[in-house]
């Protein structure tokens, strides 16, 4: 904000000057802050621009490759699932043979023994699942033949079981079963299955060191990012230390509020010390003046807020034809003002100032378009630096506004449209 408002300042006299005819000298230009602070954004631009293509090209990068990991290494743990489902097919198959051979019983041959699923697995599948894996199409070529020899050699099985069931048992033979086929499926199975394990080892560790490389690419990354900010803020401090009069300039607005030209909190805070040193010098009092609007929401209410605000202004302006020029009124917000009277004489000058405020705000205030709003005020006071045993000589602004409040908010359960001492509020 505050090298802002300088390079506002020095675009105005560029323009004044150009207006005049008279250029501008190339030492002035390098010498202002707003030329300063120009280079030093697009500086940064420049070096943030390529620092987040970086990044973000990284970024894209370890994903593509993350995602391409994740995938194989998902496929490969698929192949390995399908080979053991068809593993324990097939194994299932024999053990049903070899079962019927010792008891003969065909019920050992039911099929749902065989496979609960409503389709079982096949080599067929598991080559498709493969893909472009040549070499493993290449070992798995011959499984889909000896399957379907298996499968019909048992189901010859099945047939001939439930035509011989009353057979003798020489007579039930185990027909045109391979068991033969059996060992050769078994055996290329067992080959696959080590093969895959294989490649989901090599897969594992290669996205291991892609996730490596990748931290070290990004900590690279963040090692730049490091010495570029280390350089902008050498810059950046050199800049500020340049605009410190302007930022001295906007706190001195920032001290007052936008709708009533009176001062604000932040106002009375950073001159506490000097209004209490004030009136402990004079040896008098200081009286803090906590003032609300009584039934201001209902101005708001009944003709806006545009309304409201002009009832805010004009109860600003006679409060202040009631103070003295060493007296300060502020606005806190709302509809809520404090006034500080610096060196009263006694409680009663204060009283009398609050009693003025509370008969000025009653009056009615014409409104634009024909309206008339009638508010009132309710007043809290507090005195400081008095000689009265319940002061003390470290009271601070923030304990006077508490206090003021508290006889504020006694005043306004008493009726409203009055004020209160905060003593006679504490009793």
């Amino acid at each position: 904000m505050p090298l802002f408002k300088h390079a506002l300042l020095t675009r105005l006299a560029d323009l004044r000057e150009r207006a005049s005819g008279k250029p501008k000298t190339q030492a002035d230009i390098g010498d202002s802050a707003f030329s300063g602070f120009n280079r030093l954004l697009h500086k940064g631009l420049l070096i943030f621009a390529l620092i987040i293509a970086v990044l973000f090209a990284l970024i894209v990068y370890q994903h593509q490759r993350s995602e391409e990991a994740v995938r194989s290494v998902e496929h490969t743990r698929r192949v390995i699932t399908y080979i053991d489902s068809l593993r324990t097919y097939l194994l299932n198959l024999d053990n049903a043979v070899r079962k019927y051979a010792d008891t003969q019983n065909p019920a050992d041959l039911e099929s749902d023994l065989i496979c609960r699923k409503s389709k079982c697995p096949s080599a067929d599948a598991l080559i498709a699942l493969i893909g472009s894996d040549g070499a493993q199409a290449a070992r798995l070529a011959p499984l889909p033949a000896l399957q379907s020899a298996l499968e019909a050699g048992f189901d010859a099985l099945q047939q001939r079981a439930l035509k011989n069931g009353d057979a003798t048992a020489p007579e039930r033979e185990l027909g045109g079963f391979d068991k033969s086929a059996m060992e050769q499926i078994h055996r290329i199975l067992i080959e696959a299955g080590r093969e895959e394990l294989s490649q989901l080892e090599t897969r594992e560790t290669a996205r291991i060191h892609l996730q490596s490389l990748s931290s070290a690419l990004l900590g690279i990354a963040g090692l730049w990012t490091g010495l570029a900010l280390f350089g902008l803020y050498r810059e950046t401090v050199r800049l500020i230390r340049a605009g410190i009069d302007a930022e001295q300039t906007i706190r001195q607005l920032s001290l007052h509020d936008p709708l009533t030209g009176l001062a604000n909190r932040r106002f009375l805070q950073q001159n506490e010390k000097q209004l209490i040193a004030a009136a402990k010098r004079s040896g008098k009092q200081l009286a803090v003046l906590a003032i609300d609007l009584d039934d201001f929401k209902a101005v708001n209410d009944q003709y806006g807020h545009a309304a409201g605000d002009a009832v805010i202004v004009k109860s600003a302006q006679r409060m202040q034809q009631l103070l003295r020029e060493s007296d300060v009124i502020a606005r806190f917000g709302g509809d809520e003002f404090i006034i500080v009277l610096g060196q009263v004489e006694h409680a009663e000058a204060a009283r009398e100032v609050a009693r003025r405020v509370v008969e000025s705000l009653c009056q009615p205030i014409p409104l634009g378009g024909g309206g008339i709003a009638r508010i009132g005020a309710s007043v809290g006071i507090a005195l400081c630096c008095t000689d009265s045993v319940t002061s003390t000589s470290k009271e601070t602004l923030d304990e006077l506004l508490n206090r003021a409040d508290v006889a504020l908010y006694a005043a306004k359960r008493e009726g409203k449209n009055t004020f209160r001492e905060a003593d006679a509020a504490d009793t």
